[in-house]
């Protein structure tokens, strides 16, 4: 399938691969089908994560203990039975970033996650009642 994204033009995406958000993500609750792009190499970051059914929204995206190994979280009940997670389901972690002009001084919403059940590609954003910071920096000054 191809869609056009915000970023790269045309791109040709696995329909398989598409990542189902049940509730869309905070502020584009009506957006509700997304792709992972990997524009850097396969399991690189940034990836962007990029609404199929349109050019907009589209997020760059971090995963949050790669920069932060001790990031840990705990989802609710409701939130596990949204995704359809259980101990035994393989999930990965993603923050949505915000990239100012002056890449060095990006950041990521570490305290608003998006989880991911890898295995049926259905995904939320969650609210962690965690003190994490929505500005976390990505990079070390210097």
């Amino acid at each position: 399938m191809n869609i056009i994204t915000r970023d790269f033009g045309e791109v040709q995406i696995d329909e398989k691969t598409i990542i189902e958000f049940p509730n869309g993500i905070i502020g584009f609750e009506d957006t509700k089908r997304y792709a992972l792009l990997s524009p850097l190499g396969d399991e690189q970051f940034p990836m962007w994560l990029q609404s199929v059914d349109g050019k907009e929204p589209c997020f760059v995206v971090y995963d949050p203990m790669q920069i932060y190994p001790d990031y840990k979280f705990a989802i609710s009940d409701e939130e596990q039975e949204l995704i359809k997670v259980d101990a035994d389901t393989p999930y990965r972690c993603l923050t949505v970033a915000i990239v100012p002009d002056d890449y060095r001084k990006t950041t990521i919403n570490l305290r608003c996650p998006i989880v991911m059940n890898t295995r049926d590609n259905i995904a939320a954003q969650v609210i962690l009642t965690e003190h994490y910071e929505f500005k976390a920096p990505v990079y070390e000054e210097g």
